[in-house]
C-alpha cells in the first residue's frame, strides 16, 4: 500500500531540476551564431526578411515569438504560415512561388526542405533553417552524419553535438535564435517575456517535461497565469482559472490547433500576437467554435473506420485533412497499435501517423521512403504523402517491417504507482502532487489503483458519470468519462487525484479505467 511519503519519494527520484541560470547556452546550437550574424546584416542593410512557420501550435508559437521579437527591434519581418490544404507542410516550392525575400528563416520546419533550399540558392535567397525535427541520416560516405538541405545555416538541437538536450520544440529553437541576435546586437530585452507562449508550445508539442523544458514551462506558467498579454487576459476571461500544464494540453492547445486543422492557422497566430484584449477574446471564441467543429468531424471519422487484423494500422478515406493526426491518435489509443490515416484527393494520399511504446514510426516509414512523395517527423509521429496507387504496397511494406518489434515494444507505460488507500487521499496529498508539476511527457501524472463501494451514481451527460465511493467509512467523489459498461456495487479502478476548486479546495478522483 502506498503512503503520501512513499509517493513523495517516488516522484522525487524521477525529476531532474535545472535552475534558469543553468539553461544550456544558445551558442551550443550549431550554426546559431552564423544565423544571428546574417539576420543582423539583413537588418542593417534593410533587406526583406520572411519567416516561414507551421500550422500547428509549435509552428504558430514560433512565428509569434519571432514576430514579437522583430517588433521590439522595430524591424518589419513578414510572417508566412502555410495553408495546410493549399500549401502543405513547411517550406515547399509551391509556397516559395509567392514569397519575395532576401532572407528566409524557417521556424519549426525545414530540416527536409531539400528542393526548396535549391530554389532559394537559384534565386539568391539566403535560407536559415531552424527546426527540431529529426534529420535524415546520410547513407553515403561523408563527413556529415546527417543529410541536410543546402542552406546558409541549419539550427537544430539534433544536429548540434554540443547541445546537451535534444528534445526541445521548434519554438525553443526560435527563442534561442532571438537570444543570439539580442546578444550580438547588445539590445536590452528580457526574453522571459515570451515564456508564456513558449510553455504552450513545449506542452502542445509533447516535449518531455524534464531538464530545461521543465524549467521553462514552470517559468512560463507563472507568466501565463499573470495574464500579462492580451491573449492571456482573454484566456483568463474565458476559463476563469489559473492554468496547469494539463489545462494547456487539453484545453488551450486543442483550440489553437483547431485553426490550422479546420481553417487557417493565422487565427491562432493573430490571437497570440494580438495587441487588444477584446480582439483576442473574439479570436478565442472563433478558435473555440473551430475546435467544436473539429471534435464533431473527428468523432464521425473514427466511428466510420473498420480496422484490419494487422500490426500496423494504415487506412485511407475521404477524411478531413485537418484531423487525420487526431484520428490516428484515437486509433492508437483504441487498438494499441501504430496508425497512419490518409486523406485522399486527386489521386494522392496525404496524412499523419502516430505511434506508441517503443515503436519508432519515423524509422519504419523512412524504410519505405522510395514509395513516398514526401515524408518527415520523429519517433512518435510523422506526416507523409504518396500516390493512391501505392497505398496497398505501402501498407504491406510497413506491416512487413514492423515484425522486427516484440510484443513488449507495443506496451504503453501506464505509470501506476500502486494501490492507494482512501485514508491517504486528502488536501496534503494534493499539495504533494502539485509540487511535482508540471506533468506531461517525461513526467507523467501519477496514477493509482483502489477498490471501493459505489454509494451513488449520477449521470452527468451521455456516458459521463459522477460516483460517490466509500472505503472503510471514508467517502470520496469520483468522475468517469466515456464509460459504456454497467457498474457493479464494488469496483476496482485506476485513477488520478484531482483538485475540485468550485467550492473551496476538495479532492476528486478521476477514474481512467474500471479493472
Amino acid at each position: 500500500m502506498l503512503t503520501k511519503e512513499k509517493i513523495k519519494q517516488i516522484l522525487s527520484n524521477r525529476i531532474e531540476e535545472l535552475s534558469s541560470s543553468n539553461l544550456p547556452h544558445y551558442s551550443l546550437l550549431s550554426d546559431i551564431d552564423k544565423a544571428a550574424e546574417r539576420i543582423i546584416k539583413a537588418i542593417k542593410n534593410n533587406e526583406k526578411i520572411v519567416i516561414v512557420g507551421d500550422y500547428d501550435v509549435d509552428g504558430v508559437s514560433s512565428s509569434a515569438i519571432m514576430k514579437l521579437f522583430f517588433d521590439f527591434l522595430e524591424y518589419s519581418a513578414e510572417i508566412v504560415i502555410p495553408d495546410r490544404f493549399e500549401d502543405g507542410y513547411g517550406l515547399t516550392p509551391k509556397l516559395l512561388e509567392r514569397i519575395e525575400a532576401d532572407l528566409i528563416i524557417t521556424v519549426d520546419n525545414g530540416i527536409t526542405s531539400f528542393e526548396a533550399a535549391e530554389i532559394c540558392k537559384e534565386r539568391d535567397i539566403d535560407l536559415i533553417i531552424t527546426d527540431h525535427h529529426t534529420p535524415l541520416i546520410n547513407e553515403k560516405k561523408s563527413d556529415s552524419k546527417f543529410k541536410l538541405p543546402d542552406a546558409y545555416a541549419v539550427v537544430n538541437p539534433k544536429t548540434s553535438p554540443d547541445f546537451p538536450f535534444k528534445e526541445i520544440c521548434g519554438a525553443e529553437v526560435a527563442w534561442y535564435l532571438c537570444a543570439a541576435v539580442k546578444n550580438s546586437l547588445k539590445v536590452k530585452i528580457d526574453l522571459r517575456e515570451y515564456l508564456d507562449i513558449l510553455c504552450i508550445a513545449i506542452i502542445a508539442d509533447v516535449m518531455p517535461l524534464t531538464h530545461m523544458n521543465r524549467t521553462l514551462v514552470n517559468m512560463g506558467l507563472k507568466r501565463l497565469n499573470g495574464a500579462l498579454k492580451p491573449f492571456s487576459k482573454a484566456l483568463k476571461r474565458f476559463f476563469n482559472k489559473d492554468f496547469s500544464s494539463e489545462d494547456i494540453a487539453f484545453q488551450i492547445a486543442p483550440r489553437l490547433n483547431a485553426a490550422g486543422r479546420m481553417a487557417h492557422a493565422n487565427t491562432a497566430y493573430e490571437f497570440l500576437t494580438s495587441t487588444d484584449e477584446n480582439r483576442a477574446f473574439d479570436l478565442l471564441m472563433e478558435l473555440d467554435g473551430l475546435n467544436n467543429l473539429r471534435k464533431e468531424t473527428e468523432k464521425e471519422a473514427v466511428e466510420s473506420i473498420d480496422v484490419d487484423n494487422e500490426s500496423f494500422i494504415v487506412v485511407k478515406g475521404d477524411y478531413h485533412e485537418g484531423v487525420v493526426g487526431i484520428i490516428a491518435s484515437r486509433l492508437v489509443y483504441k487498438y494499441k497499435k501504430p496508425a497512419i490515416v490518409l486523406s485522399k484527393k486527386d489521386g494522392m494520399l496525404k496524412g499523419s501517423g502516430r505511434s506508441l511504446g517503443n515503436i519508432d514510426i519515423f524509422a519504419l516509414v523512412n524504410e519505405c521512403s522510395e514509395i513516398l512523395e514526401g515524408f518527415g517527423g520523429h519517433k512518435m509521429a510523422c506526416g507523409l504523402s504518396l500516390k493512391e496507387d501505392n497505398f496497398t504496397l505501402f501498407k504491406q511494406a510497413v506491416n512487413e517491417k514492423i515484425v522486427k518489434y516484440s510484443d513488449e515494444d507495443f506496451f504503453i507505460e501506464d505509470y501506476v504507482l500502486g494501490e492507494l488507500p482512501f485514508s491517504e487521499i486528502d488536501i496534503e496529498l494534493l499539495d504533494i502532487l502539485k509540487s511535482f508539476e508540471p506533468y506531461g511527457e517525461g513526467n507523467p501524472k501519477p496514477k493509482f489503483t483502489a477498490a471501493a463501494k459505489i454509494e451513488h451514481i449520477q449521470n452527468l451527460k451521455e456516458n459521463h458519470f459522477k460516483l460517490i465511493l466509500s472505503q472503510d467509512d471514508i467517502v470520496l467523489p469520483a468522475v468517469i468519462f466515456r464509460y459504456d459498461g454497467e457498474f457493479d456495487e464494488f469496483i476496482k479502478f485506476k485513477f488520478s487525484v484531482n483538485e475540485n476548486s468550485y467550492y473551496g479546495r476538495s479532492v476528486q478522483l478521476m477514474i481512467e479505467e474500471i479493472l
